[in-house]
């Protein structure tokens, strides 16, 4: 458990702890928030689509080998961006590799605990799971912001070179092979078929689209934010990063309240109080006047909501495919990436460039949620959802 939070923990630093410094990068090199921002896109959408070639394979060949051939390939693309920060067309070629080698590290932490724990012991595990991931975006733009305001942000690269370095020995000297099955031969042809039959599976896609769109609504407003408090608040770098420790722990809070509630509410009911607040987070930045306080209060609940559908997600999307893991967690985990990345871009460039209309897009997200709830519990894939939900309980 410890080496698969260790794997996956890799993958959402590369998203996180850069965030705070983007605004001195596009002061650094010149360029507008809309260039900066296509570091941010280049990352989440070689991480999204990578993903979609390491699931099978590790499904076929294995975890390890696919572990460290992934690691490698985000660790050249971090030594990328350190050599060459002072340019910009480099530094987004460096970024795409990180997110070409990170994809690895999504898939196969799941994947790694998939093929290592049953029933009672995969919730709890994909529980701790969750806490993790809750804590590592509370650390990394804390971190992120430090260096960046103390070391400059071409040290922040550095930083994130020596960690994954760090991450490769480990894993290399001790990752066992946790593939519950004998090996297999990497069928391309196969694979394609098995996505196709995936995409039109509606278990898979509406379990998966409960995170997607949380994730699309936390990645534009990470974007977003530096600017608002940095440019228009006058925050530092530093103290950016140290108050994004505030919605950051609403992840953990999210968590924590998760595993108590999991014991007298259904799967279904949570996921609605998790979508009803991110529609009320959404009202508040509506309605409430450009402030620390309201900004940080909104995004606060938004993470609390993520935090309680982010395990309800992956648990309804996996459980049912034990055979299928990597493929499930890699399709899901592609498309989730791709959407932030090149959905998530374009709102940040074109519409979504204040408080007020993040509020909106808050809205929006909340409303595409609870209509996928609703259908999915009540129409064509009722019987799959509550089966599926039954089996968690």
């Amino acid at each position: 458990m410890l080496l698969a939070i260790m794997i996956i923990a890799t993958g959402q630093v590369g998203v996180s702890i850069y965030l705070p410094a983007l605004p001195a990068i596009s002061e650094s090199l010149s360029v507008s928030q809309a260039e900066i921002q296509l570091l941010v896109t280049l990352f989440l959408v070689g991480f999204g689509l990578s993903q979609l070639f390491y699931g099978p394979l590790s499904d076929a060949i294995g975890r390890r080998p696919v572990f460290l051939f992934g690691q490698g390939i985000y660790l050249t693309g971090t030594a990328v961006c350190y050599g060459f920060s002072d340019q910009l067309e480099w530094l987004e070629f460096g970024r795409l590799l990180q997110g070409l080698g990170a994809g690895s590290a999504s898939v196969l932490g799941r994947s790694v605990l998939r093929d290592s724990y049953e029933g009672a012991q995969f919730t709890r595990a994909l529980s701790y799971l969750s806490i993790t991931a809750s804590i590592i975006p509370i650390v990394s733009p804390v971190i992120g912001g430090a260096i960046a305001f103390h070391f400059g942000w071409q040290a922040v690269f550095s930083f994130v070179l020596v960690y994954l370095a760090s991450i490769f020995i480990v894993g290399w000297r001790i990752l066992p092979e946790t593939l519950p099955y004998k090996k297999k031969r990497f069928e391309p042809v196969s694979v394609m078929k098995n996505y196709g039959r995936l995409l039109v599976n509606p278990q898979v896609i509406s379990s998966a689209s409960y995170n997607w769109f949380t994730y699309l609504a936390a990645v534009v407003s990470l974007s977003i934010l530096p600017f608002i408090l940095q440019n228009q608040l006058g925050l530092s770098v530093a103290e950016y990063g140290l108050v994004m420790i505030v919605p950051s722990a609403g992840l953990l809070v999210g968590s924590v309240t998760l595993n108590i509630l999991t014991r007298y509410y259904s799967v279904s009911r949570l996921l609605m109080v998790s979508f009803i607040i991110i529609a009320l987070s959404g009202a508040w930045l509506v309605v409430m006047p450009l402030t620390l306080f309201n900004v940080v209060w909104a995004f606060t609940w938004l993470t609390v909501a993520q935090g309680l559908s982010f395990p309800l997600s992956i648990r309804l999307l996996i459980s049912p495919h034990k055979y299928r893991a990597g493929a499930v967690s890699a399709l899901s985990g592609s498309i989730q990436m791709a959407l932030a990345g090149l959905l998530g871009g374009y709102l940040v460039q074109s519409w979504v460039t204040d408080h007020r209309q993040l509020g909106v897009f808050f809205l929006f997200v909340s409303l595409v949620l609870v209509t996928v709830l609703f259908f999915s519990f009540k129409y064509s894939w009722n019987g799959e959802a509550k089966r599926a939900e039954a089996s968690l309980s």
